[in-house]
Order: C-alpha cells, then structure tokens, then sequence
C-alpha cells in the first residue's frame, strides 16, 4: 500500500502542522506487471473555500508497475478528478 499524507504547516512551523488530505493506493491484482489499484482519499472540512469533509474510492486500471510512483499517483489523481473529489461537497 502507499500512503500520500498532505499536510498544511503554517508559517513553516512543524508545531502548527495538520493533515489536510489522505490518498491510500492498494494494489488489487496481487502485484501483476500491469496492476490495478483501489484509490481511497479523505479530506477534511475546509472553513476556506466552503467544501464539507468526505471520502471517495475511485479505480485505476492496468498500470504498468514499471513506472515511477508518481506516475500511478498522476493517474490516480485524475481518477479521482473524473469522480469529482476536487468538487467536494459545499
């Protein structure tokens, strides 16, 4: 599994940080060379632009594992876009 934690440090001081969003990536085709992936994020409420908490599961299929990391983060990303998780709920 991998975890992406994106965190908001204000001012730059480590004290203040909090985690803001969680992306968790399972392979789901017991480590194939061409894999596909079950892609969870959470965000939490954000008083900034108005958008409530919430959690989607989106999927990335046939991945070429021999890639970067940030290559299935790329595309996990965009799977989440196309399920509207940048949309939120407000």
């Amino acid at each position: 599994m991998i975890k992406v934690t994106i965190e908001i440090i204000p001012g730059g001081y480590a004290e203040g940080r909090r985690t803001i969003g969680l992306m968790h990536i399972a392979n789901i085709s017991d480590l194939a060379r061409r894999s596909d992936y079950r892609v969870d994020f959470t965000e939490g409420n954000n008083p900034l632009t108005g958008m409530k908490s919430f959690t989607r599961t989106v999927y990335v299929r046939d991945h070429d594992r021999n890639q970067s990391v940030w290559s299935l983060i790329e595309k996990a990303i965009a799977a989440g876009k196309d399920a509207g998780f940048g949309r939120g709920s407000r």
